[in-house]
């Protein structure tokens, strides 16, 4: 009798590379997911720290002409001086950016979670009297 030459692979080794497959699917997604939004914020606070130098330039420079600078308000009252830059890129959508947490040197307040990326608008509020600096999220595109 001829022994049969068999080659390929059985129903039972195929269906356990496809567990496998599958096991390692649905431990990669939420690890990626979770570095998704971590780079999300790393931009989020990059662009917030970019509109941060224009605003400063603007308020040190007295100087409104920059596209994203909309206007400069001088309080001398309050001894403050806001300026407002638009077009700032909020990329953060589980509203967890914070001051402290991100090292930015400013305080942030209206950060608040978006499903979607948008344009914000951003007032920097810089207090002439003891020298700190506020910013306020007032709007999103």
């Amino acid at each position: 009798m001829k022994k049969m030459n068999k080659k390929g692979f059985t129903l039972a080794e195929l269906l356990i590379v496809v567990a496998i497959i599958a096991v390692l699917v649905a431990v990669a997604i939420p690890v990626f997911s979770a570095q998704l939004e971590k780079s999300r914020d790393a931009t989020t606070v990059a662009n917030l720290r970019s509109a941060y130098a224009e605003a400063t330039t603007a308020y040190l420079t007295d100087d409104s002409s920059p596209a994203n600078i909309s206007s400069i308000t001088k309080d001398a009252t309050a001894k403050t001086v806001t300026v407002v830059v638009t077009d700032v890129r909020y990329m953060d959508t589980d509203g967890d950016i914070s001051s402290a947490s991100d090292g930015l040197t400013f305080t942030v307040a209206g950060m608040a979670a978006n499903n979607s990326q948008k344009d914000a608008t951003v007032s920097f509020v810089f207090n002439t009297d003891d020298g700190s600096v506020a910013a306020t999220i007032t709007a999103y595109a």
